[in-house]
């Protein structure tokens, strides 16, 4: 995979985090732990009954709640699909571009990785595709705002622990949204899927009960 173009030099931007050991925490926790919660909330929104669901506003906003047991699964795999689609077209810009991530290629980082392509970040990209979607499932202006301020906060401390720049996250905010565009573009037989994932599961619960 060739590497195109000439990195710009972002030397104070990858060695701030010298003086501030908390916030390097983190940051490091941002920029990998918050994209585990994904799963989480999708599996949530799929096996939890309305009625089960917790009413705290921090809550709230992670797990989407006040819907239908079936319209939080047929959300969930709106989701869930909106974050495949978008990752598709990352690995495409990525095939496209290319170019080393920050510890590669000699910054004192705050995380080391296996080299690979740092174009775009992928981390970035299912986050941003997760809170495009939330946008839109949800009825409430706050949650898609505290999902896209989430976002934002992976996407800035996937640059400050070293393992990514700046046009990696942009690159990724691009292939999200875009992957959004086309699930919500074809959001009827999305829905027609989610209603057949629904239906299966349905028939095999009955089978095993």
């Amino acid at each position: 995979m060739p590497t195109l173009g000439l990195l710009p030099r972002y030397g104070q931007l990858f060695t701030s985090h010298l003086r501030h050991p908390l916030l390097n925490e983190i940051m490091i926790f941002a920029a990998e732990g918050l994209v585990y919660l994904i799963p989480l909330v999708l599996l949530y929104l799929w096996f939890t009954p309305e009625g089960k669901r917790t009413n705290s506003a921090f809550q709230m906003t992670l797990t989407l709640p006040q819907v239908t047991t079936e319209d939080g699964k047929a959300k969930s795999v709106f989701i869930f699909i909106t974050i495949v689609v978008s990752l598709v077209i990352s690995y495409v810009l990525g095939q496209l571009y290319s170019h080393p991530a920050p510890y590669m290629v000699g910054y004192d980082t705050l995380l080391v990785d296996a080299p690979e392509n740092s174009f775009p970040s992928q981390h970035t990209t299912v986050v941003f595709a997760f809170a495009w979607a939330v946008c839109y499932v949800q009825n409430r202006w706050r949650d898609g705002l505290i999902a896209v301020m989430l976002a934002s906060l992976v996407g800035i401390s996937r640059v400050y622990v070293g393992v990514h720049f700046p046009i990696d996250i942009i690159g990724a905010v691009g292939a999200s949204l875009l992957g959004f565009i086309i699930v919500y573009a074809a959001r009827k037989p999305v829905r027609a899927f989610a209603n057949q994932c629904i239906r299966i599961e349905e028939y095999i619960t009955e089978m095993v009960i």
